[in-house]
């Protein structure tokens, strides 16, 4: 787990999970949904499922839900998503969005079947189905795209144009 990319991607969902938790309560991302499918993306599988496990632990120290619950739903998420992991490729940037959104839609199953065996506080009466299984994994994608994506696309723009620039300048 010594990729470059990995680790930065590491520390942006990190930094937006503490930013969700004290600025934005209200608002439900898994934060952590973009770094596992960047791990399920660069990493081999039992790399992938470390580094979802490490997230997990994480998410589990910042929730009010019993803990392990988050650690074992991220690692069974991973597992049964990382068998998509042939169908993108690497260097495309916007493919994450996508494994992202596929990587949500297994998790929240995943998280409900984890509280109904650990934790049967939490009810499933189906008001909600709609929005977790078809809206948040949408909105997951989104905040991939707006959170990494979109400033890696930035990033690589701009250092084109400086490239260019610096060409025009010397020659």
């Amino acid at each position: 787990m010594l990729d470059p990319v990995l680790w930065i991607g590491f520390l942006l969902f990190a930094s937006m999970s503490v930013f969700q938790t004290a600025l934005f309560p209200w608002i439900a991302i898994l934060s952590f949904a973009p770094f596992a499918a960047l791990a399920c993306l660069r990493c081999s599988l039992p790399g992938a499922l470390w580094a979802s496990t490490f997230a997990g632990l994480l998410m589990d120290l910042f929730s009010a839900d019993p803990f392990g619950i988050h650690t074992i739903a991220m690692t069974a998420s991973l597992a049964l998503s990382y068998r998509f992991r042939s169908l993108f490729f690497q260097g495309e940037a916007l493919q994450l969005c996508l494994l992202t959104a596929i990587y949500s839609a297994i998790f929240t199953p995943s998280l409900i079947i984890t509280l109904f065996l650990f934790d049967r506080r939490a009810p499933f009466n189906g008001e909600w189905s709609f929005l977790d299984f078809v809206t948040m994994p949408l909105i997951d994608a989104a905040y991939a795209f707006f959170w990494f994506v979109g400033p890696l696309l930035f990033f690589e723009w701009t250092k084109r144009l400086l490239k260019k620039r610096r060409l025009r300048c010397n020659g």
